[in-house]
């Protein structure tokens, strides 16, 4: 409890003394020296000490203090700098799906003055699986945004409005260099409802790798700004206004904080560069088919643990296709759910890899062998399944995936 310090006034006025006004008040104070000399010299034939006292009283003296009056403001600080310089360029974004709806943030990083376009970044789950976009500018516009591509592997994507001539950011030229304890600026959309919110704090650590799933590492930059749900997708800023990074991260546990993580501005300026390249917009239907990361390949199936029930009570415990992404992009004969796995062979393109076979067992999760094969373009894998009471080989192509809605 803060402790409240009464003082007690004895009818005497009191100054306070400002740091800034000590001249001013040792002036008033000679003037009030000279003002009682002057009456003791006056009745310096008078030897009575009380009547000398009695002749200046305080009590019936005006005072000649006066006040001070600045309007100065703050000397400004590098938070309050770098946020003049990129507020602008931080966007608020909502993704709107047929069954739900999320809210986050976003960077504008480019115009495209022939298309007509701004470009803006943020992180790939914010837009995953919606297919209306607004984008909401500091100034309170808003725009419908389209998908120019996504890259699920760095949680990034691109999006554009029609509209230019706006305010973007710089990116930072290599995040590798960024010095531990320098400072940090955060803007974004917390909680999906509060827009434009500023915050600062340090970078904690440069290159931390994290795990994100249960089979993906990434690495990030570590800082303590505050972040919280719907700040995904907004800018980590130097003190020189320049992005080093896009917010994509937080631990939540109880009893934690103080931890969050960006996407590295090296990562994100390749992301968006190869997501231009290989985007193609109509200019007359105004749609875009969507940009694409050379090589990248997502598994279009889910391999889970379960059990098979053979009759009389007996269960088996076995792995199998779980479901089936609608977004796969493989040819040959597709896995189907259901499908119990027996082995999984990878058929290498390169000849100078030699192929590999994994036996199913169940004490060990299949997912991590695949996850952590050196996969290619036009390579194979060959699984083998058991369909109904029929036990078959199903190849399954390694083709190039692109992200669309």
């Amino acid at each position: 409890m803060r402790k409240k310090i009464l003082l007690g006034v004895l009818a005497i006025p009191t100054i306070l003394v400002l740091a800034s006004c000590n001249s001013k008040i040792e002036s008033d104070q000679s003037n009030t020296n000279d003002y009682i000399s002057n009456q003791v010299k006056e009745n310096s034939t008078d030897t009575n000490t009380k009547d000398k006292t009695l002749l200046y009283d305080p009590l019936y003296k005006a005072t000649t203090a006066s006040l001070s009056i600045s309007d100065t403001g703050s000397v400004k600080t590098s938070v309050e700098e770098t946020v003049e310089i990129v507020y602008d360029s931080v966007v608020s974004i909502s993704a709107t799906s047929t069954s739900s709806q999320s809210a986050g943030s976003g960077v504008l990083v480019a115009e495209d003055s022939e298309l007509g376009l701004s470009y803006l970044v943020t992180c790939f789950h914010v837009i995953e699986d919606s297919s209306i976009f607004e984008v909401t500018l500091s100034d309170g516009t808003s725009y419908e945004a389209s998908l120019v591509g996504g890259y699920s592997d760095l949680d990034l994507a691109v999006l554009s409005i029609e509209k230019t001539d706006l305010c973007y950011a710089s990116l930072y030229a290599n995040s590798d260099e960024l010095k531990l304890g320098s400072s940090v600026v955060c803007i974004g959309n917390p909680l999906g409802t509060l827009p434009g919110s500023v915050s600062s704090g340090v970078v904690s650590y440069v290159n931390r790798v994290v795990q994100v799933d249960t089979y993906s590492y990434r690495t990030l930059i570590q800082t303590d700004v505050a972040i919280n749900s719907g700040n995904s997708g907004g800018g980590l800023f130097n003190t020189s206004g320049a992005l080093i990074g896009i917010v994509n991260a937080k631990y939540s546990q109880t009893g934690i904080e103080g931890l969050g993580f960006a996407i590295p501005s090296n990562d994100v300026v390749k992301t968006i560069e190869e997501l231009l390249k290989n985007a193609k917009y109509d200019v007359n239907n105004k749609v875009w088919q969507e940009g694409y990361i050379e090589g990248d390949y997502e598994f279009g199936f889910t391999i889970s643990l379960g059990y098979y029930s053979s009759g009389f009570g007996r269960r088996t415990a076995v792995y199998y296709v779980s479901s089936v992404n609608s977004l796969d992009l493989y040819t040959g004969n597709e896995l189907q759910a259901e499908d119990i796995i027996e082995s999984i062979k990878v058929d290498y393109a390169d000849s100078s890899k030699t192929d590999e076979t994994y036996i199913i067992d169940v004490n060990e999760d299949p997912n991590l062998w695949l996850y952590s094969l050196d996969l290619s373009l036009e390579d194979t894998l060959v699984f083998t399944v058991i369909r109904g009471n029929s036990q078959i080989d199903v190849s399954v192509s390694v083709d190039q995936f692109i992200y669309s809605i």
